[in-house]
Order: C-alpha cells, then sequence, then structure tokens
C-alpha cells in the first residue's frame, strides 16, 4: 500500500501515530454522535494488527482517516472518517480503496465492517465499492441503533 505522496490525488497518506490523535479526535467529533474516545485510538496505534491511514491536504491539515484490523483471512474496517468539509471529493473511497489494496496484497479473502442502518451516504459508499450487506448486529451502538455488516470478498491471488 503506497503511503507516500501520490501525484494524481490532492491529498498525502500516512500512518497515525499517537501524536495525531489530538487532530483525529476533531475530525472524529464533527463525523459521529457517538465518538471514539481518545483512549481507543491510543490503543489502536500500539495494536500489533491494527493499521490506519491519515489523509492531508498539501498545507498539512488532516481530512480524513481510516483504522482497520488485521485478522487472519479477514480485513476489519473498524473506522472511516472525512472532515465535513472535504466531503464529496472522493477522499472517502480513496480511503477505502487504500484498504482494500491493502488486503488484497495481504491476500485476505474479505473486508467486513459494521455501519449505522441510518448511514445512507457511507452504505452507498461500501456498496459502490462492491460491498454487501450479509447481517445485522441489532442495539449495535451506544444508542440503540443497529449496524449492518457489509462484507466485500476478495478473488484469490492469480498463480
Amino acid at each position: 500500500m503506497p503511503l507516500e505522496p501520490d501525484q494524481t490525488t490532492p491529498w498525502t497518506f500516512a500512518p497515525m501515530r499517537r501524536k495525531d490523535i489530538p487532530e483525529v479526535m476533531v475530525v472524529e467529533r464533527l463525523c459521529f454522535h457517538d465518538p471514539w474516545d481518545k483512549s481507543a485510538f491510543e490503543r489502536e496505534t500500539v495494536n500489533t494488527f491494527s493499521r490506519s491511514l491519515l489523509a492531508r491536504d498539501a498545507s498539512g491539515r488532516l481530512l480524513g482517516y481510516a483504522m482497520w484490523w488485521v485478522a487472519g483471512p479477514e480485513f476489519h474496517l473498524l473506522n472511516l472518517a472525512v472532515h465535513p468539509a472535504a466531503r464529496r471529493q472522493g477522499l472517502g473511497r480513496e480511503l477505502l480503496d487504500r484498504v482494500v489494496a491493502d488486503a488484497r496484497k495481504d491476500q485476505a479473502e474479505f473486508v467486513a465492517l459494521e455501519v449505522r442502518t441510518s448511514n445512507l451516504a457511507a452504505k452507498t459508499l461500501y456498496q459502490h465499492a462492491g460491498f454487501h450487506t450479509v447481517g445485522v448486529r441489532r442495539r449495535y451502538y451506544r444508542d440503540g441503533e443497529d449496524a449492518e455488516v457489509m462484507l466485500l470478498r476478495l478473488d484469490p491471488p492469480s498463480r
């Protein structure tokens, strides 16, 4: 997964580090009405099976991020957020594409995620990327809302 600046996009990408968490928390709070707390991000920055990616503009401003787990044949997308001012410019799709590319590179069998049943924008993004709803987790979120479980099956590597 390329983490260096990509000449085809206006964004640069790098893994999340502990020092980035205050900026991440700002975006997290803007994007979610039930945001992760600081300690959750701190745990993920040291978790050996957790990976992350930050997206910044040319001035270095944090625009979005993705965080996922690598668990054997599964990649599990934990969190994907794009600053409200940077939405509808393709950044969410770019972050998702990079997670999927990482999964393909590691020869994962599938990428899974949970998404609020009410989050139509996110569900549309995932559906356009090939994800399908495979189940529902009842009352998954603290406020009692259900989560749809979505899955993207990956083709086995060609030999």
